[in-house]
């Protein structure tokens, strides 16, 4: 009953915000062997594991991310300029995944159903004075991080 509620709160806050999905593999990639070595450091290598790939606008806010009723995430990631990476983890892709962030207030809901067939998942932050909105890629490509 909880764990039903808490997704119906979850649902509501990422109607209010305004959070953008695109699916995207149409930019410059990594080699096969960088991705490879990237995904075990990450431990993503298998099927069921996905990475999340903080990108703009991490400014240093606590963020902290929950899976299963677990954190299997709190950071406080801080954007690279001149890479526009902040920070990455990997997670189970095959059950939701609730995103907070401490800054802004927001959560962001993953669903499973939508994330299961995507290796990586690029969350952008993007800031308008204290409101955040968020842009989501969900791609099979690793960008070049460095």
């Amino acid at each position: 009953m909880k764990k039903i509620v808490f997704i119906c709160i979850a649902q509501f806050f990422i109607m209010c915000s305004t959070t953008q999905f695109q699916v995207r593999d149409d930019f410059k990639s990594v080699s096969e062997n960088e991705k490879t070595t990237f995904l075990k450091k990450e431990n993503a290598t298998a099927k069921s594991k996905s990475v999340i790939i903080l990108t703009q606008g991490f400014k240093g806010g606590k963020i902290t991310a929950k899976q299963n009723s677990k954190t299997i995430y709190s950071e406080y990631p801080i954007t690279n300029l001149k890479t526009q990476f902040a920070d990455s983890f990997s997670f189970s892709n095959s059950s939701d995944i609730v995103l907070y962030d401490q800054f802004s207030k927001e959560e962001l809901l993953l669903e499973a159903k939508k994330i299961d067939s995507y290796k990586f998942v690029y969350i952008m932050k993007i800031l308008k004075g204290e409101q955040a909105s968020y842009k989501i890629t969900l791609s099979n490509t690793l960008r070049p991080l460095q």
